[in-house]
């Protein structure tokens, strides 16, 4: 059924306010995840550096150091960044997103009320497609151009449900501008168009045109400006270090090829996305064949997220399927037009259960979806902290730090991802150490692996700490390393709270002075130190507490607690030998039970042994 008087039935404001109240509400999802710093992959960086750039002529992408047509071809990116001069480029980006992907439910709801013609069919499509576990995540997290390549294509497809093979053609032009892969959907829609008789020549030059301008990119164009280290060799290394390579692979061992693929988590991907339409599409599978370009895309690579329902991986995928799922839906009901209205009810109830149980399973819209977290559009001890950190590095100076900070500080020239050893130096480094709370007392703090990059970065002669905010220590290039440390943990003046003491532990260390406070949630204790000797990089220190019990070969108290020196932003390195030094740790205990069997101290190796083989592996402090 395509009743042509569905369009002037077709209830815009209706349709349209819902769009617009699910825009607003991605939009909101994703702002607020933003101005949280809870965007912990580099995509909406990577993107909004791009953009940045495009909009002022740089067209050098430092975060993967490839040009803008070197790792995506994504042409809507410049006209992006000239409204990016005149507004903030990361709102910018996530506001337009979510406007296309809810926008782009329009005209699938009027493809579901030409083909359906019930007066509800366009709410339910729209619904259904809102529902697409995709669409909230692609809409709400991070930003992707193939999320803008929606809305001109579920256009096209209006227009080709309108018999409009020409503007439809042409709207997937237009989609092709968002990414080239989008060049291969549109290909093949062309080729859909195509078992149209009336379209077939039409169809055939739209796929013969777009698969060239996708072969030109990826064979002719991207090889000179591809990354060294990028997206291609994260998701089809297995395959080729190259397009041609990676092609020469599939067409050598395509059995091999297959095999690889079938695998449990590959053979339910294509189940799994056509689950939210209740399997419709496989029905009346004509347009569902555009939707084998990203299927095929994603099965073949290794990473993880590529074959997840919810991955934006799999965002070109769903115009197709939801398409292909309306004009199964009008054949289930021309099948059974004596009782239309009845089967019609079944499909709308399946279609309602299948969006409903697959967002809850696998959806972030709140209330409805399972992985929607309130805590990361919440703010948190993170924002306060990284806040301040943006607002004092000086605009013009290069940067580094973790993922989710990236974006923040896209807005600049140079902007680097986090590397170690960083084969580019940035001016200004953020390390995090909130993995710390993680392990707080535990040996797994001095040798977890996130420990051991700060170490090593604060291991780097060239950078020096300049400040530490909350759980973030600022590193910035050329920066004495002791000016940080300068009065908190060497040269300092007399601490009142401390009383002086002497005892060696061993040739390396001794213990000048000790004292203890009672806290908030136990005892503060402070400790002052000397090396006799250069100390190793990876000193860790222990306090232990409690009655005597026998461990191996040894005595141990019954409660001992693992703490980094000088709360890990100051190297033991850096200690000159005869210095005194300070540090000090939070214990979860009163004084009364430090103190009722005695404080015991030892100093350690990353790997828990002592610090020289020689010494005692604990040291009773003198009361």
């Amino acid at each position: 059924m395509n009743d042509p008087r569905a369009d002037e039935r077709f209830p815009w404001r209706a349709v349209s306010n819902l769009s617009l109240a699910a825009a607003v509400l991605f939009a909101a999802m994703a702002l607020a995840r933003f101005r949280t710093w809870h965007n912990d992959t580099f995509d909406l960086a990577f993107y909004a550096r791009l953009v940045w750039g495009a909009g002022h002529g740089d067209l050098w992408n430092p975060l993967v150091g490839a040009p803008l047509w070197g790792l995506h071809l994504s042409l809507i990116l410049i006209p992006l960044g000239l409204l990016g001069r005149l507004v903030s480029v990361v709102p910018l980006l996530l506001v337009v997103q979510a406007a296309a992907v809810a926008a782009a439910g329009i005209p699938i709801a009027r493809i579901a009320s030409r083909r359906i013609g019930h007066p509800a069919a366009p709410y339910l499509a729209l619904f259904v497609y809102l529902l697409f576990p995709t669409i909230g995540s692609i809409a709400s997290y991070e930003f992707h151009p193939s999320s803008l390549a929606l809305l001109p294509l579920c256009i096209a497809l209006d227009f080709f449900d309108q018999r409009r093979a020409v503007a439809g053609v042409v709207a997937l032009g237009l989609a092709t501008l968002c990414r080239e892969d989008v060049a291969l959907c549109a290909a093949l829609a062309g080729l859909a168009l195509a078992l149209h008789r009336p379209h077939r020549t039409i169809g055939l030059a739209a796929f013969v045109g777009f698969t060239a301008w996708f072969a030109v990119y990826l064979f002719l164009v991207a090889p000179h400006y591809l990354p060294r280290t990028g997206s291609l060799q994260l998701h089809y290394g297995h395959l080729g270090s190259s397009p041609t390579a990676i092609l020469a692979q599939l067409l050598r061992h395509p059995v091999a090829t297959l095999r690889e693929l079938a695998t449990p988590v590959r053979l339910l991907y294509v189940p799994r996305l056509l689950a939210p339409v209740a399997l419709l599409p496989l029905l009346r599978p004509r347009w569902f064949l555009p939707a084998l370009a990203p299927i095929g895309i994603n099965l073949l690579s290794q990473f993880p997220t590529a074959v997840q329902v919810h991955s934006h991986y799999s965002t070109l995928a769903v115009p197709f399927i939801m398409v292909s799922a309306i004009h199964g839906a009008a054949w289930i009901m021309a099948v059974g037009a004596l009782q239309a209205e009845r089967y019609g009810l079944l499909v709308a109830t399946a279609v309602t259960v299948a969006g409903l149980t697959t967002q809850h399973r696998a959806g972030v819209i709140p209330i409805l979806g399972s992985r929607f977290n309130r805590a990361e559009h919440r703010a948190d001890a993170r924002q306060p902290a990284l806040d301040a950190i943006a607002a004092i590095i000086p605009p013009d100076a290069s940067y580094t730090g973790p993922d989710y900070t990236l974006a923040h500080f896209a807005e600049r020239t140079r902007i680097f991802r986090f590397k170690q050893p960083p084969d580019r130096a940035a001016d200004y480094i953020v390390l995090s150490t909130e993995h710390r709370d993680r392990f707080t007392g535990t040996q797994e703090l001095w040798r977890n692996t996130e420990e051991v990059t700060v170490r090593n970065a604060l291991n780097w002669r060239r950078y020096g700490v300049w400040t530490v905010l909350g759980d973030y220590i600022v590193m910035r290039q050329h920066w004495p390393g002791r000016t940080y440390a300068r009065g908190r943990y060497v040269e300092f003046d007399p601490d009142p709270r401390v009383h002086a003491a002497h005892v060696e532990i061993g040739r390396a260390l001794t213990i000048a002075g000790y004292g203890i406070t009672r806290a908030a949630h136990g005892s503060h204790v402070t400790l002052l130190l000397v090396a006799n000797e250069p100390w190793p990089f990876d000193l860790g220190f222990e306090l232990a507490w409690g009655p005597m019990h026998p461990v191996a070969d040894r005595q141990d108290p019954a409660r001992t607690y693992a703490f980094l020196p000088y709360d890990g932003v100051f190297m033991p390195t850096m200690v000159r030998p005869g210095e005194v030094t300070r540090t000090e740790v939070d214990l979860p205990a009163s004084p009364e039970e430090l103190l009722a069997h005695g404080l015991w101290f030892g100093p350690r190796r990353i790997d828990g042994s002592r610090l020289e083989a020689a010494s005692a592996h604990w040291t009773r402090l003198p009361e």
